[in-house]
């Protein structure tokens, strides 16, 4: 059994949880530029049916769901390439439209406070009502050290399971304008010929399969854009 949280207390080392880091102002502002970078991907002609669909059908905006046009007017995949995701759009992002969009720098510089290191790669992934990711680890080859995720829409589950032991499972429930943080901890060990030695634990980072549930029970369907931030891997150099 999965205790859900919906806090920070009791999580562990290396995993950080902020449920109320984006005002709902800020919310709007974020996924709104985060369609715009999705739909200019799509054909002209995707493109103008969403445009016809909000001639005739106005947008009141009352809550952050009804910024989503419905499914059908959205070119979700079925199926990613590693048969991870499903029923998404996504894009890695080289770019913010922020002089488009009045408040998006003042909200980026936010976000930027969260990270471990600054040199960071973007990626914008949205789930249709149905999407789902399902459990894997990040590969590590092409991974850094840490990840924040921004979660704009519907609320959805974030599962984390131990790959070695499943008591140390947890869930997270993240809602809209949420962020939470992974990262890799330094520890302490002491080796054979008791020195002090630093080594590093990606506990939370690699050592858990990570999944994000499909909606059901009290969870109600609908769409989600997540922001992922990830810190560039670290590529060797060497001196010739």
């Amino acid at each position: 059994m999965h205790t859900l949280r919906t806090r920070s207390a009791g999580l562990p080392e290396g995993f950080k949880f902020f449920p109320e880091f984006l005002s709902l102002s800020e919310q709007r502002t974020l996924l709104s530029a985060a369609l715009f970078k999705l739909d200019s991907t799509e054909t002209k002609r995707a493109r103008k049916q969403r445009r016809d669909f909000l001639a005739n059908h106005p947008q009141e905006h009352r809550v952050i769901e009804d910024i989503f046009l419905p499914d059908a007017y959205y070119n979700f995949q079925e199926g990613h390439y590693d048969g991870v995701i499903r029923h998404y759009r996504e894009m890695h992002l080289s770019s913010w439209p922020e002089d488009q969009n009045p408040g998006l720098s003042f909200i980026l510089a936010r976000l930027q406070g969260l990270y471990p290191t600054s040199n960071i790669q973007t990626h914008i992934l949205h789930l249709s009502s149905v999407g789902e990711i399902l459990e894997h680890v990040d590969n590590i080859e092409a991974s850094g050290t840490w990840i924040l995720g921004v979660s704009l829409g519907a609320a959805r589950v974030l599962r984390m399971e131990s790959t070695s032991n499943p008591e140390e499972s947890f869930e997270v429930l993240l809602p809209s304008g949420s962020v939470y943080l992974q990262m890799q901890v330094q520890v302490q060990s002491i080796c054979l010929q008791l020195e002090a030695k630093s080594q590093s634990r990606d506990s939370v980072r690699y050592d858990y399969k990570h999944s994000v549930l499909k909606a059901g029970g009290d969870i109600k369907a609908g769409q989600r854009v997540s922001i992922m931030i990830r810190d560039r891997k670290e590529v060797p150099t060497f001196n010739t």
